[in-house]
């Protein structure tokens, strides 16, 4: 079953939206901020037990008005994903997400927690001060790949080449919204490509999903992505009664993985699957296998006599009669 869309929101944005299969919902969050839908995921995913919903967020992808910076935040995010819960009838549902995908599924359990069956996080990042020093400082991932960061710095002027992350960040941010954006948002996307991969790969990404992801990402960036200090690791204790597992690169150099045992820390519960030749990008062969044995592993852990949407249940509540409301599984 396929079914696609556009969901009006606030601010005059449309959410474009995919569907796929039926059974258990499950949201899957893409990463960025400014990436689009991965036409991969629902591979992973058995479309005979899980009804997967995929979307663009705000100003990307297919969604409208591209690139618009205007009530763009991490909880207009938020707020769209529940907006997506309401529109589709589902009670719950399971949420996965890959690197800015996953500080988004962090933020929306903690804020919707009882609308969550299940997260499955890949790369996890929590878009902190300590997060984008190690990415956009000297000093971090610069020191793994020199060769990488000159793209990143040549757009900069001498004089920014040792600044911290943030005053070449309000660089980059005026730039990126100047007639020279295109110039600018390749040094910052392919920067992030380069170093995405436990093997280097040719970089394919469109100069749309590549202005996209640089204008997006340095606006999220620039106002510490609306979340206060330390925020989602102090909000963990809201989901530790929800199963949670984590996909994790070992050398995940966009995303170190010290923010996943972080978590594994505060919720002992959380499985916790290391990649050992991973790096960032979700494409790698061991990361997929880990991610899609997890999402199976996660199906058999539904919660039983979960309802998949109101009008299901309803539809059980006429067909026995008032006071005769019946649940099982899907």
């Amino acid at each position: 079953m396929f079914e696609s869309g556009f969901l009006p929101v606030s601010g005059g944005h449309r959410i474009y939206y995919e569907k796929y299969g039926r059974g258990r919902p499950a949201v899957i969050l893409h990463g960025g901020p400014g990436g689009e839908m991965s036409q991969n995921i629902p591979k992973t995913f058995n479309l005979k037990q899980w009804c997967v919903i995929l979307f663009d967020q705000r100003g990307c992808g297919k969604s409208t008005p591209f690139g618009s910076l205007i009530q763009n935040t991490t909880w207009d995010l938020v707020e769209d994903i529940e907006r997506l819960r309401e529109h589709f009838g589902f009670d719950s549902w399971f949420v996965s997400g890959g690197s800015w995908g996953t500080t988004l599924a962090l933020a929306y359990a903690q804020t919707h927690t009882s609308r969550v069956t299940g997260l499955l996080l890949r790369g996890t990042c929590f878009c902190d001060d300590a997060s984008f020093r190690w990415l956009y400082q000297k000093g971090g991932a610069s020191e793994i790949y020199p060769d990488a960061w000159k793209t990143y710095l040549s757009v900069l002027p001498p004089r920014l080449h040792n600044a911290n992350w943030k005053t070449i960040a309000q660089f980059y941010q005026k730039k990126l919204q100047g007639p020279d954006a295109m110039r600018y948002a390749e040094a910052w996307s392919t920067w992030e490509d380069k170093i995405s991969y436990f093997t280097p790969q040719s970089d394919t990404t469109p100069d749309k999903t590549m202005l996209s992801l640089a204008l997006l990402e340095n606006h999220y960036f620039v106002h510490d992505c609306w979340l206060k200090k330390d925020q989602l690791l102090k909000g963990l204790s809201k989901l530790r009664h929800i199963p949670f597992t984590i996909v994790h690169g070992r050398y995940d150099m966009v995303c170190p993985i010290s923010a996943s045992f972080a978590i594994k820390d505060a919720l002992p519960h959380v499985k916790l699957l290391v990649t050992p030749d991973g790096g960032h990008a979700f494409s790698e062969p061991g990361t997929v296998r880990r991610y899609m044995q997890s999402a199976k592993r996660m199906r058999r852990l539904w919660p039983k006599g979960h309802v998949q949407t109101r009008k299901q249940r309803n539809e059980r509540v006429d067909r026995n009669g008032p006071g005769h409301a019946t649940t099982g599984s899907q």
